[in-house]
């Protein structure tokens, strides 16, 4: 049995590709609705067959089209279904210039518990979950309904606290916390990914008997 790795906002797949390259065990899917990761995605899983699933579609708790916002940055780290803050100067520091909107487009938005049933009917767990989408991992979760209960593991990004947002509508740790302690999740760390400490990880697992 293959063990099955969720990348939600794969971006350039710094993630999932090396670990699919390194473990032919491992079966992806990646989630990227940016056009040229998602080509770029494509291109360099060729090789994976069909252990790397890439699908160009926003994940969250919203089934239609929505506005995505391209950040006007080489990297696209910070591309995103949400807005940026309006001011973000004193929080962001020397990094806020940096965060600015290039581009919108529509992109196709999924909920989770919508799009499982008809793309991978058989789907009987999620040995890993990486999520990743920029301020949305929770309503990633959430969109998810009971599908919830096939993850294992996993790691989601949310802001330190409501000061600090990098987004509009950005979720903090106590909410992502909160949530995924009532879906039975033990948090095991959580981390600061950012050299300000504004934005953390929450990982998380369950116990499976």
């Amino acid at each position: 049995m293959s063990y099955v790795l969720f990348d939600v906002g794969t971006n350039w797949g710094e993630n999932s590709l090396s670990k699919a390259a390194n473990d032919p065990n491992i079966e992806v899917w990646a989630f990227e609705p940016t056009p040229s990761l998602a080509y770029h995605l494509m291109q360099r899983s060729e090789s994976f067959g069909d252990r790397y699933h890439v699908q160009p579609i926003a994940v969250g708790d919203f089934n239609g089209i929505l506005d995505f916002y391209i950040q006007d940055n080489p990297g696209q780290g910070c591309n995103s279904l949400n807005q940026f803050n309006d001011n973000l100067t004193d929080t962001w520091k020397e990094r806020a210039p940096e965060f600015r909107v290039a581009e919108i487009i529509s992109v196709p938005s999924y909920r989770l518990d919508a799009w499982l049933p008809s793309n991978i009917p058989n789907l009987e767990k999620i040995d890993y979950f990486h999520c990743d989408t920029q301020g949305h991992d929770l309503k990633v979760l959430q969109g998810m309904g009971e599908y919830i209960h096939l993850i294992h593991e996993g790691v989601v990004e949310c802001a330190k606290d409501d000061r600090v947002k990098l987004y509009k509508d950005n979720h903090t740790v106590d909410q992502m916390t909160a949530f995924l302690e009532s879906k039975g999740f033990t948090i095991t760390s959580v981390e600061s990914n950012d050299h300000l400490n504004n934005e953390w990880n929450v990982h998380f697992k369950k116990e499976y008997k």
